[in-house]
């Protein structure tokens, strides 16, 4: 289920956020009349505002919606690891934004950080469902092909096959609070060398 939707004057809101991320209310496009005009940042379908029974907050797509839209089948899950990346960035003083597709729509950047300057550019990508060591080495060339950086983070107990293939880590979320910890990826202590490899 999405969990983001365009609004023409407020631009994205996250039904994750308790201000929607843009200081709006949730009455002000939940069961409103007339219906805010919402779309879909990934199809630019019509959606609008639900509630589960389980009191979590989504947008849902109009009837029709085209079968090919990815955000239809994102999970709670994914998005809030796509939160954690994007606060972490901003806390390291990085620009980040949410959902970034390529030009030409070859690609699309769970979170896009962005230098202060504005001279780099890092894709950083929460995966959670499986996926090929061919078909993530494949997508790792379409970033790095327009000189963008990428970073695969995986959330699960169990190391993903394709860490150390690409870019990666393997991150451990607090129990209650705290900081999130890296658990495998990223670096590693090369014990001929006597030292860490990036």
């Amino acid at each position: 289920m999405p969990f983001t939707a365009l609004h023409p004057d407020a631009g994205r809101l996250d039904a994750t956020q308790l201000d929607l991320g843009c200081a709006m209310d949730w009455t002000q496009i939940h069961k409103s009349r007339p219906r805010a005009p919402l779309t879909c940042p990934e199809c630019s379908w019509g959606v609008h505002a639900k509630v589960s029974r389980y009191g979590v907050r989504f947008f849902c797509h109009d009837p029709g919606r085209p079968p090919s839209c990815e955000l239809s089948n994102e999970s709670w899950e994914h998005h809030m690891l796509k939160l954690e990346l994007a606060g972490a960035i901003r806390a390291a003083g990085w620009y980040a934004e949410l959902e970034v597709p390529a030009k030409d729509g070859s690609w699309r950047a769970d979170v896009m950080a962005s230098s202060p300057d504005g001279a780099q550019r890092m894709a950083w990508e929460a995966q959670l469902s499986p996926i090929t060591v061919e078909d993530i080495r494949a997508r790792t060339a379409r970033y790095r092909a327009e000189k963008i950086a990428v970073c695969w983070v995986s959330p699960h107990k169990k190391p993903p096959q394709w860490v150390g293939a690409v870019p990666g880590m393997r991150v451990r979320a607090p129990e209650t609070e705290g900081v999130w910890v890296v658990d495998d990826g990223v670096a590693g202590f090369d014990y001929a060398a006597g030292g860490w490899t990036f």
